[in-house]
C-alpha cells in the first residue's frame, strides 16, 4: 500500500504544462487499477538474428520513465548488428499489464521495422522504449493502440539519431480512459525523420499524441503530421515541439495537425510549437480543427451516395491521407467507420 501511494503521488498531472489536457494522476485515482506497480511482460516476435538480452534497468528523465525503470522486471535489450539489414518486422505485444523498459538498438548502416501492438481489456500500461538509431541506420516504427475503455496506458519512445540516419513512424490509436503517446526524437547529426499519426475517439475515450523533437545539429529535415477524429464526449490531444539548438542552421522541419470535431460534446487540444535558436532555418507548423466539408458531402448526396456512406468515406480520406499505404491500419480505421454508422 505504501509503494501504491508512493507511486500515485508522483504521477503527472494538469498542474504541469506538458500534461495539462491529459491529466493522468487524477484518472488513476478514479481507475484505481491494481497493477499500477507491477512488471509488465512483453513478447517480442520475428528476432531471428538479433542479440536479445535482459539487462540492469537505466534511470529515465521523468517520473514515468522512472517509475517504469524501479517497477519493470529489468531491461530488455534487443540489438542489430551493424549492417544487418533485418527483413522481418520485429514485433513487440504487451502479455501483461504493468510497466516495463525496452531499449532497441541499430547498428551502423543497418535497418529495422518494429511494429507493436498494444491492447488490453483493463488497467495500467507504461512502457519506456528507447531507440539507438547509429550512423546510417534506419528505424521504421509502426503503433496501434487498441485498448478497453477503462485502460490507462502511456508508451514512451525515446528516440536518438545519430549521423545519416533515417526514421518513420506512423501511429493509430482508438483511446482509453486515458492514452498518451509520446515520442520524443534528439537528432545528434544530419538525419531524415517522417511521423505520421491518427486518432480516432468515440464515447468518452481520451487520446494524447505528445512529440518533440530536439535538433542539436545543422541540416536534418523532420515531417510530422497528426490527424484527428473525435465524436460523442471523447477528448483529443495534440503536443508537438520542434526545439532548434544555435547550431542545427539550415534545419527543415514541418509539423501539422487537423482534426475534425463530429460532435458538440468532443474536445479537442491542440499545441504546436516551435523554439528556435539558430537563424538559417526553414520551420513551420500549422493547426486546423472544423468539421466535414458540408460541400463535399453535398456533391456526394448529390450523386446517390447514402449520408452515412458519405460521411463515412469523407472520414477515411481525411485519415488515411495521413496513415499512406498502410493497409492494416487502413483496415481499422474502415473497422472503426463501420462501428459508428
Amino acid at each position: 500500500m505504501t509503494l501504491m501511494f508512493d507511486v500515485v503521488t508522483h504521477l503527472p498531472h494538469r498542474g504541469l504544462e506538458e500534461w495539462k489536457w491529459s491529466d493522468l494522476k487524477s484518472t488513476v485515482e478514479a481507475q484505481k487499477p491494481d497493477d499500477l506497480s507491477q512488471p509488465m511482460q512483453v513478447d517480442i516476435a520475428a528476432r531471428d538474428g538479433l542479440t536479445v538480452t535482459h539487462t540492469e534497468p537505466t534511470d529515465g528523465l521523468d517520473a514515468m520513465t522512472n517509475m517504469a525503470a524501479i517497477l519493470s522486471s529489468g531491461t530488455l535489450t534487443v540489438r542489430v548488428p551493424d549492417d544487418v539489414r533485418h527483413e522481418q518486422p520485429l514485433k513487440l505485444t504487451d502479455l501483461r499489464s504493468g510497466n516495463a523498459q525496452i531499449v532497441i538498438e541499430i547498428g551502423k548502416d543497418a535497418s529495422l521495422s518494429v511494429e507493436e501492438h498494444h491492447s488490453a481489456d483493463a488497467g495500467f500500461v507504461n512502457l519506456d522504449v528507447r531507440y539507438i538509431v547509429r550512423e546510417g541506420a534506419s528505424l521504421t516504427r509502426s503503433v496501434v493502440t487498441q485498448d478497453g475503455a477503462d485502460v490507462i496506458r502511456h508508451v514512451r519512445a525515446s528516440v536518438t539519431l545519430w549521423a545519416d540516419a533515417t526514421f518513420k513512424q506512423t501511429q493509430l490509436t482508438f483511446g482509453s480512459a486515458l492514452t498518451r503517446l509520446e515520442t520524443r526524437v534528439a537528432c545528434m547529426g544530419k538525419v531524415s525523420v517522417e511521423m505520421s499519426g491518427a486518432y480516432l475517439l468515440s464515447d468518452k475515450r481520451h487520446a494524447d499524441i505528445t512529440n518533440y523533437i530536439d535538433f542539436a545539429t545543422p541540416g536534418s529535415t523532420v515531417r510530422d503530421a497528426v490527424a484527428g477524429v473525435v465524436t460523442d464526449k471523447a477528448r483529443g490531444v495534440f503536443q508537438g515541439k520542434f526545439n532548434v539548438r544555435r547550431p542545427a542552421q539550415q534545419t527543415d522541419a514541418v509539423m501539422r495537425h487537423d482534426a475534425l470535431m463530429l460532435s458538440d460534446t468532443a474536445k479537442i487540444n491542440a499545441k504546436p510549437e516551435l523554439e528556435i535558436y539558430a537563424d538559417d532555418v526553414l520551420c513551420e507548423h500549422g493547426n486546423t480543427i472544423g468539421q466535414l466539408d458540408e460541400q463535399a458531402m453535398f456533391y456526394m448526396r448529390q450523386r446517390g451516395i447514402p449520408k452515412a456512406q458519405a460521411r463515412a468515406l469523407l472520414i477515411e480520406a481525411f485519415v488515411v491521407a495521413r496513415l499512406g499505404e498502410d493497409e492494416a491500419m487502413v483496415a481499422l480505421v474502415r473497422d472503426w467507420l463501420d462501428g459508428q454508422s
